[in-house]
């Protein structure tokens, strides 16, 4: 399976994915950052804007890379990424279940305060991107269709992780 873990920038995606990992079985995390670099990077005076969903070949890269991962190395594949337009989740998620892959969105949500806080615990500065665009990335993650809302505030990565298995588990292959 699939498992999309979107929500603000800094509410915690990565985190739940390395704790996810150690839980589920041949489990890897696909770092769809490195995709939207290499996409970026090659293109001149970024064309497209500022975020990776913008580039529509991140998208195609994203579902092909996922495809094939799962696929052809029958590996659960763990995805700690923002996802804020609708089109993406069109190109990205609804193909791979159109695919018959078994894909589940799941989308951390928190305060203002609270992710925030975990920016600068994370060493980032007062004022930084990230910290500038979450309420657009909470409004753009929460509008997303499909997915799981588990609000993260006072919550452990371990709390998180059982609460996504129980999804899981609860709402096994589509």
């Amino acid at each position: 399976m699939i498992v999309w873990i979107s929500g603000a920038y800094g509410v915690g995606k990565s985190t739940l994915a390395e704790a996810l990992a150690d839980k589920v079985d041949h489990a890897v995390i696909f770092d769809a950052e490195k995709v939207g670099d290499a996409v970026r990077e090659n293109y001149s005076d970024e064309p497209y804007g500022v975020i990776y969903e913008d580039y529509p070949l991140w998208c195609e890269f994203t579902y092909m890379l996922l495809k094939d991962i799962h696929n052809v190395f029958h590996r659960n594949v763990l995805v700690p990424m923002t996802l804020i337009r609708r089109e993406s989740y069109d190109r990205i998620i609804q193909r791979l279940l159109d695919d018959g892959i078994d894909t589940k969105l799941i989308v951390l949500t928190g305060t203002y305060q609270c992710i925030h806080d975990r920016i600068l615990a994370r060493g980032e500065e007062e004022g930084c991107w990230c910290m500038e665009n979450i309420q657009m990335s909470s409004d753009g993650s929460a509008a997303i269709p499909n997915s799981f809302h588990i609000a993260t505030d006072q919550k452990t990565a371990d709390e998180l992780t059982r609460i996504v298995l129980e999804h899981i588990r609860a709402h096994g292959a589509r």
